[in-house]
């Protein structure tokens, strides 16, 4: 049976991403659980390490705008299907691969979440569970985890359809495009991955395919290596023999943890997840995909917390990764105008050999034989369809992604500068989205003034400055510069491009940015005087208002965060954000009652962060006599 290629809906219980935060990202990035240390790393791991870490997300803005409560609503897919699988990627969600069903046996291949709940642990806040993830560019979820990606069909010479999608990815200024297709002789999806860095100048490059699979109490990992450095959520990376620690069992990690492979240079770079009867999903890859690693949330109270915020009544689950470099703290230098691509497969994979519940070394031997069996079959000419159709250009399109790449390129022109795009992939100028000021500057025309209302969208770099200098001055132009200044850690300048803006017009959005340059420059009063007037100017701002209630709080005024908090209107002091804050000043005016009551009648943080312990810390603070609720309990390690 010829494969299909189509669009669909699946309608899932959904609290929405939510409006974009409209702050520009100044300051540094989201921390992550625990810092990776170097101690006793090889050279090539540590110097990795060291190399290409990105200390803000700006240009891009937060999605911090979710909430708990959850309503049916369409998600839209687009959708391969032959008589042995069917794969569903999800087009408006960074191209996530959210269901992958083996027709055959009649089961989910990968964690296949029935809710969309967003939570705090990509680079820009939202992030979700489940399915087949594309990592790229920088440490952590990436920045279009829940953004639209541009999607194609394409017919190959076989008459088997492609799937193609693509984006430009900003942080980084890299090219991204996926080809997807499914095998016609055995089952098997194969996916096709290269990324272009178009400009002349090297940049950071990180890769991680993040796979999750539903965890059973037989599942049981396997990996071609005979050591891996594990981490335990404290950042320590200690090199193990996996024949004296067995890693190989989700179900019975004691706490939240990362098992990194460390895999022979030779050979084909493979990771396994079987259930207790032998069914499951292998992954292969081309290199330079050759790092492996396997995620579990451990049997703590936080693990099964996430679990559960995460997926609802879905159940455990954890995750097979793929990634350029042994562990997942390293960035690699890519040169200006290279091209790294790759090939990944996604198998069913059922081991009937007794030896998978042997020990690890006998174990892993059974698994890899039936992995490259598995491969055997699946290769050959439905591998070689995507190498034959990647320079094809688009077909039929499925869906439009951001104006960033084709703005870029015109931007690069302009000043003479390279932009070598990929012959595959097409940026739309048009696509909208809130780049409609970039565009008027590069056409040169008088971009509409929007009046005080935020900006709707940010740039960075040293060719986007130099554009805003060349147009006439206005409180935009020097507010845009003083944001990137800022972002980059210019204080000086971006406090003098601030003030010159206010001296055209005074809005929120410039006061703002001044508070938080002046206040991380240590003038704390003049800083919080900025954020009030900001406050006065926009008082609807959510995200201005809590800015403004943290910096009072983190100076020691807290008498006057809860007058703050008590002028705001109740819709916005019932905020998961508001209400914390109200409870961490209370506590510290030292009134414990009122904390206590607050805990007492539920203080929910939608956007919580990942190894954020705040709510057990305040709980042990207002109640010294009481263990911390389940509810309030995060702690993974």
């Amino acid at each position: 049976m010829t494969a299909t290629l189509t669009l669909g809906t699946t309608t899932l219980p959904t609290a929405p991403v939510g409006p974009l935060n409209p702050l520009p990202a100044v300051a540094s990035m989201p921390q992550a659980p625990y810092r990776a240390s170097t101690t006793g790393l090889p050279d090539d791991i540590a110097a990795n390490l060291r190399y290409g870490q990105v200390t803000s997300i700006h240009p891009y803005l937060l999605q911090d705008g979710y909430e708990r409560s959850r309503h049916p609503a369409p998600l839209r897919v687009a959708v391969l299907e032959n008589d042995q699988l069917r794969a569903e990627f999800a087009l408006d969600l960074g191209g996530r691969l959210v269901r992958l069903f083996d027709r055959s046996a009649g089961r989910d291949l990968v964690y296949r979440n029935a809710v969309l709940q967003p939570a705090n642990l990509a680079l820009r806040n939202a992030w979700f569970s489940g399915g087949v993830e594309w990592n790229i560019g920088m440490r952590g979820h990436w920045p279009l985890t829940c953004e639209p990606l541009y999607a194609a069909a394409l017919t190959a010479a076989d008459g088997e359809p492609v799937l193609r999608m693509w984006e430009y990815e900003r942080k980084r200024g890299l090219i991204v495009q996926l080809d997807a297709t499914l095998g016609s002789r055995s089952p098997a999806l194969h996916v096709r991955v290269r990324v272009r860095n178009p400009h002349e100048s090297e940049t950071g490059m990180y890769w991680w395919t993040n796979i999750a699979i539903a965890q059973h109490a037989g599942s049981r990992v396997f990996a071609p290596a005979t050591h891996a450095y594990r981490t335990g959520y404290d950042g320590a990376l200690r090199r193990a023999d996996l024949s004296a620690e067995d890693a190989s069992r989700p179900a019975s990690a004691p706490a939240a943890a990362d098992h990194f492979f460390d895999l022979p240079d030779e050979g084909m770079p493979w990771i396994a997840a079987l259930d207790g009867d032998g069914a499951g999903l292998a992954h292969v890859s081309t290199p330079p995909l050759t790092g492996r690693k396997l995620f579990v949330w451990g049997d703590t109270t936080g693990g099964r917390h996430w679990c559960e915020w995460l997926g609802g009544a879905t159940g455990s689950y954890f995750e097979i990764q793929a990634g350029f470099t042994t562990t997942q703290y390293e960035h690699l230098p890519m040169p200006g105008g290279a091209t790294w691509e790759w090939h990944e497969t996604f198998l069913p994979l059922r081991v009937d050999d007794p030896q998978r519940n042997a020990e690890w070394a006998d174990a892993t031997a059974a698994v890899g034989a039936a992995v490259r069996s598995a491969v055997g079959d699946a290769g050959g000419t439905d591998a070689g369809r995507l190498a034959a159709v990647q320079d094809a250009a688009p077909e039929r399109m499925l869906s439009t992604g951001s104006a960033w790449g084709a703005l870029e390129a015109e931007l690069a022109r302009r000043y003479g500068a390279a932009f070598a795009s990929l012959p595959g992939v097409r940026f739309e100028r048009d696509a909208g989205r809130g780049n409609e000021y970039w565009a008027a500057l590069l056409d040169r025309r008088e971009p509409t003034d929007a009046g005080d209302a935020a900006p709707a969208s940010y740039v960075e770099g040293e060719r986007w400055d130099r554009l805003l200098a060349e147009v006439p001055a206005t409180w935009l132009t020097h507010y845009h510069r003083g944001v990137m200044a800022h972002a980059s850690g210019s204080l000086e300048r971006a406090v003098a491009h601030y003030r010159a803006s206010l001296r055209q017009r005074r809005t929120a959005w410039a006061l703002r940015g001044l508070g938080l340059a002046l206040t991380a420059q240590g003038d704390a009063d003049q800083g919080i005087a900025a954020l009030v007037d900001a406050h006065a100017i926009a008082p609807e701002c959510a995200p201005l208002a809590r800015e403004l209630g943290e910096a009072l709080l983190a100076e020691g005024r807290a008498e006057d965060t809860l007058a703050f908090l008590a002028s705001l209107p109740a819709d916005m002091r019932r905020l998961g954000r508001f209400r914390l804050l109200d409870l961490r000043a209370s506590l510290s005016a030292g009134d414990r009652a009122r904390a206590q009551r607050l805990l007492e009648e539920g203080v929910e943080v939608p956007d919580i962060r990942e190894g954020e312990l705040s709510m057990s810390e305040l709980w042990r603070q207002a109640f010294p006599e009481r263990a911390v609720p389940a509810r309030y309990d995060f702690t993974m390690k």
